[in-house]
């Protein structure tokens, strides 16, 4: 018998032959940013300024074969639009064939009725959750339809690539690819993100022209969860 979550998966091209080494999922691991925001309050022209510690942490993971359901708290897209006193949220990234989506739950609803309504069929990935498509190459362009434009705004632009600094290197062994930095542009916005294959988000930039709400985050410490057998 198939299991359920392939037989639901297989449509959105998330099946693969492995499992998805380039995001460390298993549970407890956790990334620790320096994050720097700013904001303003509606009807005020005063900017503030806060340097924050962020943490994001895998909560769980299911998998069937190459297919991985993690929740997340604090993944680092919270920190756009940045509020005073603002608690993390747990979102859901699914990860299969290359590709990793990021979910997040409906207004009040559950992240485990997210990962329910996945693994029961009756929610599938959407092309503009999908935040990563692998390997990664400088150029590359994905997560819009590719007929809607010719430019590369509304898509995640893969706009470098570069060897993988020795700040990095210290958190993990054995990295082998390179930093890359994505970028996702907007008429009224943009986000910035370093990803290195195989540890993560290294950085997170937000910025919003008009009304101030930036942040960017850069990874200061890694840790690796360990499996429970």
């Amino acid at each position: 018998m198939v299991p359920l979550i392939l037989s639901v998966l297989a449509g959105s091209g998330l099946v693969a032959s492995g499992p998805c080494p380039a995001l460390p999922l298993t549970p407890r691991t956790t990334w620790s940013y320096r994050a720097k925001v700013a904001w303003s309050e509606a009807g005020s022209s005063t900017v503030h300024r806060q340097t924050i510690r962020w943490t994001t942490t895998v909560l769980s993971l299911r998998t069937a074969d190459s297919t991985s359901i993690a929740t997340v708290r604090g993944w680092p897209t919270n920190l756009a639009w940045w509020q005073l006193g603002r608690a993390p949220t747990v979102d859901v990234l699914v990860c299969g064939s290359g590709r990793v989506y990021h979910l997040r739950p409906a207004t009040g609803g559950a992240p485990r009725a997210l990962v329910d309504s996945l693994l029961q069929g009756t929610r599938r990935p959407s092309l503009d959750e999908l935040i990563l498509e692998l390997p990664l190459r400088s150029g590359q362009v994905f997560g819009r339809d590719s007929t809607e434009r010719r430019d590369s705004f509304y898509a995640w632009l893969v706009e470098s690539a570069e060897p993988v600094p020795p700040r990095f290197r210290r958190f993990q062994t054995g990295l082998t690819d390179s930093l890359y930095s994505l970028v996702y542009r907007t008429n009224p916005d943009h986000q910035i993100v370093g990803f290195v294959p195989g540890l993560g988000v290294t950085r997170y930039v937000y910025g919003h022209r008009g009304t101030v709400a930036d942040a960017e985050a850069q990874l200061i410490a890694f840790r690796r969860g360990r499996s429970r057998n």
